[in-house]
């Protein structure tokens, strides 16, 4: 057999696992149970509150400051700096739409375009603040200068993180 990555799915999780505890030699009964009184809680969602998109996670600080880190590693942001104590970390972004628009220029369009700049393809500067809440924490995304990020590149990168934090 080969490992087949896919996307997960609870309820064969929960059979597998009622299937681990009858092996390990737990009574059916008492297996369908302890898996079926298992809190499922979802590991990331988005919320909106005051016109800003943010991630809700139901982790304490330590395990959401973490799991963003890894989070941000994996999507291709390059962490620029951490600031635990603040729960910020300083990430640049390439929007890929802007850098796939921005192809490489011919002859002719290299000759004449003089004095025109490159800045469509560059990486943007943003913050992303994690703040606990008790055993919740919300994760946001700021600009360079710390006002919430509400722009349509905004919503790409809370996606993006929804999309690995689950």
């Amino acid at each position: 057999t080969v490992w087949q990555p896919r996307a997960a799915d609870p309820e064969l999780e929960a059979e597998f696992m009622r299937r681990l505890l009858v092996k390990l030699g737990l009574p059916q009964e008492q297996a369908k149970t302890v898996v079926a009184s298992a809190p499922s809680k979802e590991a990331a969602r988005v919320t909106t509150t005051q016109g800003q998109t943010s991630v809700q996670l139901d982790d304490g600080f330590d395990r959401a400051w973490r799991r963003v880190g890894l989070a941000l590693d994996r999507s291709g942001f390059t962490v620029e700096d951490r600031d635990r104590a603040g729960g910020l970390y300083f990430v640049r972004y390439v929007d890929p739409k802007k850098a796939a628009t921005n192809a490489e220029p011919g002859f002719f369009a290299k000759l004449f375009s003089f004095g025109k700049s490159d800045d469509a393809a560059a990486p943007v500067r943003y913050r992303i603040a994690v703040k606990g809440e008790g055993d919740r924490t919300t994760v946001s995304v700021q600009t360079s200068q710390g006002a919430a990020e509400t722009t349509e590149v905004g919503l790409r990168i809370v996606a993006l993180l929804v999309d690995d934090l689950k």
